[in-house]
């Protein structure tokens, strides 16, 4: 799917190819990845490149003496449900082609939400492509941000439980948020030499207004990148917690099934001698029975006072 967008009064607005400063591909078939090839005389091997799912972050001709439109990839955080219902993110590449006066934005997947907003209805935008391309990637690397702010609330949810756990829904759960963190990790990682580049090639972003847009993406991409740090350094501590928590506390309730197997165990052992067919003592007394049940009763209780007391119960 191709989007033809414009900037005007600093928001973006829809509009036909003519007047579009800002060109983004949906998830493009090879028919529409041609068309922006042709029309924007690209090469179509870049461009099917950019679709490229596993695509690392990365920046190619930002030199002055390149000929081709400056190129940049970042990956963004997609969020879902792994397969036993814990949430987790992956990547997905976006790539950003700088024109003369426009920009091409590609993507495999849907852009989510949190970041297409930002994008889509930020204030006081620019047409120019190198200051929309910086707006993009403060919102890319934002949505990092936000991505850390949740898995933390999930964290946080997972400390409240903790202290009931006796399955592995808590280990399930670490895993997913730890697989997260990796990817995170990773991505974050290989796009600080990108934005590094940035600042360092000659072709684009290159006059002293961009410095603070530059410090401003980079700063996000620090707070992320801690964040990610920090909440990793937790999981760590809470996986070793939760394996920790989940064996005591089905030690206890093995504690107390044999507690109350040592009490049930007593009127069976009782029941069994007597009522074996052969004389019994007491076997004529009318009050017999309830007089076996009363101490049974008795004894069991006795064993129940002393197994409670010695905290086995």
């Amino acid at each position: 799917m191709i989007t033809y967008s414009a900037v005007r009064d600093g928001k973006t607005v829809e509009t036909d190819q003519n007047f579009a400063t800002w060109i983004h591909l949906e998830a493009p078939s090879v028919d529409e990845l041609t068309t922006v090839s042709e029309q924007f005389k690209l090469d179509l091997r870049d461009l099917r490149v950019a679709t490229d799912a596993h695509e690392d972050p990365r920046s190619a001709w930002l030199n002055p003496h390149d000929h081709k439109p400056g190129l940049i990839v970042v990956r963004y955080p997609v969020s879902k449900l792994n397969s036993l219902g814990y949430l987790e993110y992956e990547t997905a590449p976006l790539t950003l082609v700088l024109l003369d006066d426009k920009i091409i934005t590609i993507s495999q997947k849907r852009i989510p939400e949190q970041i297409g907003s930002g994008v889509v209805g930020g204030h006081n935008l620019s047409a120019r492509p190198e200051e929309f391309a910086l707006h993009v990637l403060w919102c890319v690397l934002h949505g990092y941000v936000h991505a850390m702010i949740r898995v933390n609330d999930e964290v946080d949810q997972m400390q409240i439980g903790l202290g009931k756990a006796i399955a592995n829904k808590q280990l399930y759960e670490i895993m997913a948020l730890q697989k997260t963190l990796i990817y995170f990790e990773s991505v974050l990682d290989n796009t600080m030499p990108v934005l590094k580049n940035l600042r360092e090639k000659e072709r684009y972003f290159n006059t002293p207004g961009y410095d603070e847009w530059l410090q401003s993406v980079m700063v996000e991409a620090h707070q992320a990148r801690t964040m990610t740090g920090v909440t990793e350094r937790i999981l760590e501590q809470y996986n070793t917690t939760v394996s920790s928590i989940v064996s005591n506390n089905l030690n206890i309730i093995m504690k107390v099934l044999t507690s109350i197997t040592i009490i049930l165990t007593i009127p069976t052992v009782i029941g069994g001698l007597w009522g074996m067919n052969v004389p019994v003592p007491l076997a004529g007394k009318y009050w017999a029975f309830w007089g076996i049940i009363a101490v049974t009763a008795l004894i069991c209780g006795v064993s129940a006072f002393i197994l409670h007391k010695k905290d086995y119960m």
